[in-house]
C-alpha cells in the first residue's frame, strides 16, 4: 500500500496494532496453529515473495516469535515512534519487519530497537526516549484503544486498511493484502500490481 501513495496521491496513515489483541478479541485463532494452514502459508509466501516483490523468508524462528514472542514490545515501541517522531513512523515498521520476515529474527529486544533508530538516522538520545516511552501508560494506552478500533471494525486479523467511501456515514475497511487490487476499485483508482513503480517501465 506504501507504494500507492504517490500514484494514488494518498494520505497514508500508519498505526501499530496489537495481532494477538485483534485475535484474542475476535474470537480468531493464529492460522499458524492449524498445521496444514501453515504449511500451506509457508508455501504461498514463497509464491508470493517474487511476485509482490518483496524478500519473504520466513524461518522456524520466525514462526516462533511470531506465536511465541509475539509482536507486544515492538508494536508499544512503534507506538511510541507514532507520537514522538511519527515521520519516522514508516521507515522503523519496515527495519522491524524485514528483520522478522527476510531474516529470521527477533524484534523484541531492546538493543534491536536501538540498531533500527540507529540505522534510521535517529539519535542516540531519542533512541532511548522512544524505549523508555514503551514503559508510559500513554503509549499502553493508545495501542490498546488502536487495536480496540480494528476489533470495532469487526475485523479479525491484520493487515487491515480503511478509508471513506461515498454514500457510507463510517468509514470502510478491507482486510489482507490480497485486497488491494478491491480496494482500488472502491476508491476509483488504477491498480498497476503490487509494485506500480515497475509497472510503469513495462
Amino acid at each position: 500500500l506504501c507504494r500507492y501513495r504517490v500514484p494514488w496521491n494518498m494520505d497514508l496513515k500508519l498505526k501499530p496494532v496489537f495481532l494477538a489483541g485483534v485475535m484474542h478479541l475476535s474470537g480468531n485463532q493464529s492460522p499458524g496453529l492449524l498445521p496444514p494452514r501453515h504449511k500451506y502459508m509457508v508455501k504461498d509466501m514463497q509464491r508470493l515473495s517474487p511476485f509482490a516483490d518483496v524478500k519473504l523468508a520466513p524461518s522456524q524462528r520466525t514462526w516462533e516469535y511470531v506465536i511465541k514472542t509475539g509482536s507486544m514490545a515492538a508494536q508499544r515501541f512503534l507506538t511510541a515512534v507514532k507520537l514522538e517522531c511519527p515521520e519516522h513512523l514508516e521507515t522503523l515498521s519496515r527495519s522491524l519487519w524485514i528483520r522478522l520476515w527476510t531474516h529470521g529474527l527477533e524484534i523484541h529486544e531492546t538493543d534491536t530497537f536501538k540498531r533500527a533508530c540507529r540505522e534510521a538516522g535517529l539519535s542516540q538520545e531519542l533512541a532511548d526516549k522512544l524505549i523508555a516511552m514503551c514503559k508510559d501508560k500513554k503509549v499502553k494506552e493508545l495501542l490498546k484503544s488502536e487495536t480496540q478500533e480494528v476489533v470495532d471494525f469487526e475485523a479479525f486479523g491484520l493487515p487491515v486498511f480503511s478509508t471513506d467511501l461515498p454514500g457510507f456515514d463510517k468509514p470502510q475497511w478491507f482486510f489482507g493484502a490480497d485486497r488491494l487490487e478491491l480496494f482500488a476499485h472502491s476508491i476509483g483508482k488504477p491498480w498497476l500490481g503490487p509494485n506500480p513503480q515497475k509497472a510503469s517501465k513495462l
